[in-house]
């Protein structure tokens, strides 16, 4: 009696120890699978954020000639970094960034429209004596 009741512990011991040992395991795969869904997704994420930064630079390039940007284009000149334009008129200077889908000016582009908000601009001329 006494080996059976041993025996009919080890056996559910064992059974015990091996659904925790398979519990251990299937956790691991979707532990791993789950890793790698996110590892796609950031990738995925990576592409799309690369593309529409692509879409932005290519389209920046091209407003002067499009009916949203109300100067003319001769009259434009493209710097990229921190603004995209400046436009010389008869009577003013205009600085224009162009923004698409839901980006929004940096820390730096919104200083230097403060300042130009601000009228804290002025002129300076450096002569080269030869």
């Amino acid at each position: 009696m006494e080996v059976t009741f041993i025996i009919l512990i080890s056996i559910l011991l064992f059974a015990e120890l091996g659904r925790w040992i398979w519990s251990k395991v299937k956790t691991n795969k979707l532990e791993q699978q789950v890793r790698e869904e996110k590892t796609a997704n950031a990738k995925i994420l990576h592409q799309k954020k690369s593309s529409e930064v692509i879409l932005g630079q290519v389209a920046e390039k091209l407003v002067p000639f499009t009916d949203l940007f109300n100067h003319d284009p001769q009259k434009a000149t493209f710097l990229g970094n921190p603004i995209d334009y400046i436009v010389f008129e008869e009577d003013e200077i205009i600085f224009i960034e162009v923004k698409s889908g839901n980006s929004r000016l940096s820390n730096k582009q919104k200083l230097i429209r403060n300042l130009v908000e601000n009228k804290q601009v002025r002129w300076e001329e450096i002569k080269i004596k030869p």
